[in-house]
C-alpha cells in the first residue's frame, strides 16, 4: 500500500486519482467502524478480552480503539487521522460517541441474525491504515500538481482550464471539454476530499490556506501557529497553501474558503455530543438490513433501529445518582431493544420467567391445554408464525402444533409458561388483545418489560420509545448510570484543546 501511494504521490497528474482513492478509503473507515459497533465485533477482539480479563471488568471499546492509534504520526495513524476521516459521517460519529463516552451499547436492532462479524474488525484496520498511507502524500501531491498546472501551456487542448475542475476529472473523461462538463457538486466534492486529506495529515492546513489566500489578494497576514498543535506538518501545510494560491482564481479561492468553513462547522468539540442526542439519524449499518425487497419495510426498520439506539443512549445519559447504576441499566435495556429479534425475545422471556410464582408455573400446562384453540387463534392474529414461535421456545414446530391442538399429554411446565408469555409479548407488540384465559400473574411480568417501540398516542411523525408504567416505577430508583470508576472524560472524540466534560453533561 505504501509503495503504491508513493508512486501516485510522485506523479503530479495523479492528484485526481489520489482524491478518488482517499475518498473511497475515508468511506471505508466510517462504514467498517460503524459495522464493528453495530455487530459488537469489537468485544471479540483478543486484546479487548485480555484487558477485560486482567482487570476483571466488562470489555471496553477504548481498549479496541486505542490499540490501532499512535501518539506520533510517523509511527502510524493518530486519533486526529481517524477523526478527520469521520467528519462527514454523522451516523458513525454518533455511534462512536455513545459507545465510548457513555459506555452505551449501540449494536443495531434487526429482525434477523444473518450477518458476518469476523470480517468487520479486519476491514476497519485495513481501511484505517490505507487512509493513513494516502493522507501522507496529499500536501506533496498538491504542490507538484500546482507546479505542473502553472507551467503547462494554456493553449494546449489537454490543459484542464481550471485547477478545481481538473481535480474532479476521472479516467474516463479527457481533455478540456470533459473538464468543463464537470458538475459543480463534483468539483465541491473533489475539493472537500483533498482538504480533508490535508487537514488529517497536518492541523495547520486551514490556517496556512487562509494566510496564503490573503497574501495573494494583497493583504498583510501572518501565521499564528497554535501552541497546542504539534510542529510537524507546518512546512508542508504552508508549501501546499502557497502553491494553491498561485494557481486558483478568486472564484476558486472562494470555493475553497466555503468548503473549509463547512468542514470547520463539523469539527467543533461539542458536535459529537449534539449528534449523539439526535435520535432521528437513520442507521446506515448493514446489521439490521434483511433480504426483503420492499423499500418501505427497510426504511421502517432503519428508523426503528435509530429510535432504539437513541432510547438506550437516553438511559445511559441520565443524570448521575449515588444509588443508581446507569451503565447496568443501559445494558439491561439494550437486551430488550437492540440486537436480533430472536435474542430480544429470549431475553424478555428469560427475565419474565423469573418473576412468576411457583403456583402459577404449575398451573400453566393446564391453562394451555384447556384454552388451546383460543390461544392458537390469538397467536395467528398477532402475526406470530408457528415456526418462529417454536424456535423461541426451543421445540419442534410439529410438537408445538400438537400442543396447540390439545392432543396427547399435557406440555411441560417450562414450555407452557414460555408459550403463554411469548403470546403475551406478541399480542402487546401487535396491539392485539390478550385472551382472558392467560393469568395476570403470568402476563404482568412480560407487560412490565421495556420491549415496546411505539406509543399509540404519539404521532408517527415524532415516534419515540416508551416504557410500560410498571417499568417506569421500577426504574425510577435503579435506572441511572453510575459514573465510571475509570473516570474517563465525557467526550468520545477529543479535539485539540478540547475541554473535558463530566459524565453529568451527557443528559
Amino acid at each position: 500500500m505504501t509503495s503504491a501511494m508513493s508512486a501516485v504521490g510522485d506523479d503530479p497528474l495523479c492528484l485526481p486519482v489520489l482524491i478518488e482513492l482517499g475518498g473511497a478509503l475515508r468511506g471505508d473507515v466510517a462504514s467498517a467502524l460503524r459495522e464493528v459497533i453495530a455487530t459488537g465485533a469489537w468485544r471479540q477482539d483478543l486484546r479487548v478480552r485480555r484487558e477485560a480479563a486482567h482487570w476483571r471488568h466488562e470489555p471496553r471499546f477504548d481498549a479496541f480503539l486505542e490499540q490501532d492509534l499512535e501518539r506520533r504520526r510517523d509511527r502510524g495513524p493518530k486519533r486526529e487521522h481517524l477523526e478527520a476521516a469521520l467528519l462527514m459521517f454523522p451516523e458513525t460519529r454518533a455511534a462512536l460517541y455513545r459507545v465510548r463516552a457513555a459506555e452505551c451499547p449501540q449494536h443495531c436492532r434487526t429482525e434477523t441474525g444473518t450477518f458476518s462479524e469476523d470480517r468487520h474488525t479486519e476491514d476497519y484496520r485495513q481501511a484505517l491504515f490505507g487512509w493513513y498511507a494516502a493522507i501522507q502524500h496529499a500536501h506533496a501531491c498538491v504542490v507538484r500538481a500546482a507546479r505542473w498546472f502553472k507551467d503547462a501551456d494554456s493553449s494546449d487542448p489537454r490543459h484542464p482550464g481550471e485547477f478545481t475542475r481538473w481535480l474532479a476529472r476521472t479516467g474516463s473523461r479527457r481533455g478540456r471539454r470533459a473538464a468543463y462538463e464537470t458538475a459543480p457538486a463534483v468539483r465541491e466534492q473533489a475539493v472537500r476530499e483533498i482538504l480533508l486529506m490535508m487537514h488529517a495529515w497536518s492541523p495547520h492546513t486551514f490556517e496556512a490556506i487562509d494566510v496564503a489566500f490573503r497574501k495573494a489578494e494583497g493583504e498583510q497576514a501572518f501565521h499564528a501557529w497554535g501552541g497546542g498543535f504539534e510542529p510537524a506538518g507546518r512546512s508542508e501545510a504552508q508549501a501546499a497553501a502557497e502553491a494553491l494560491a498561485d494557481v486558483l482564481s478568486p472564484q476558486e479561492r472562494q470555493l475553497v474558503r466555503d468548503t473549509v468553513a463547512g468542514i470547520e462547522r463539523e469539527d467543533v468539540w461539542d458536535r459529537d455530543m449534539a449528534l449523539a442526542k439526535d435520535s432521528t439519524l437513520l442507521c446506515t449499518s448493514d446489521r439490521h438490513r434483511t433480504y426483503s425487497t420492499g423499500s418501505g419495510s427497510g426504511s421502517g426498520e432503519r428508523e426503528a433501529c435509530a429510535r432504539a439506539r437513541g432510547r438506550v443512549y437516553e438511559e445511559a445519559s441520565r443524570p448521575w445518582s449515588e444509588d443508581a447504576d446507569r451503565e447496568a441499566d443501559a445494558a439491561r435495556l439494550a437486551r430488550f431493544l437492540l440486537g436480533a429479534r430472536t435474542d430480544r425475545v429470549k431475553a424478555a422471556l428469560t427475565t419474565a420467567r423469573a418473576a412468576v410464582a411457583r403456583d402459577s408455573v404449575e398451573a400453566a400446562p393446564q391453562v394451555w391445554h384447556d384454552s388451546a384453540d383460543v390461544l392458537r387463534e390469538a397467536r395467528e392474529a398477532a402475526g406470530l408464525h408457528l415456526r418462529d414461535a417454536a424456535g423461541h421456545l426451543d421445540i419442534k414446530p410439529a410438537t408445538l402444533q400438537r400442543f396447540e391442538q390439545a392432543a396427547g399429554k399435557l406440555p411441560g411446565r417450562p414450555v407452557s409458561l414460555g408459550y403463554l408469555q411469548l403470546l403475551t409479548l406478541a399480542c402487546s407488540q401487535a396491539g392485539h388483545p390478550l385472551p382472558a384465559c392467560v393469568p395476570q400473574a403470568v402476563s404482568e411480568p412480560v407487560i412490565a418489560l421495556p420491549t415496546t417501540l411505539y406509543d399509540a398516542s404519539v404521532p408517527a411523525s415524532c415516534p419515540r420509545l416508551i416504557l410500560c408504567e410498571e417499568s417506569r416505577g421500577r426504574s425510577s430508583t435503579n435506572s441511572g448510570l453510575a459514573e465510571s470508576p475509570r473516570g474517563r472524560p465525557a467526550e468520545a472524540r477529543p479535539r485539540h484543546q478540547r475541554p473535558k466534560q463530566p459524565a453529568e453533561d451527557f443528559a
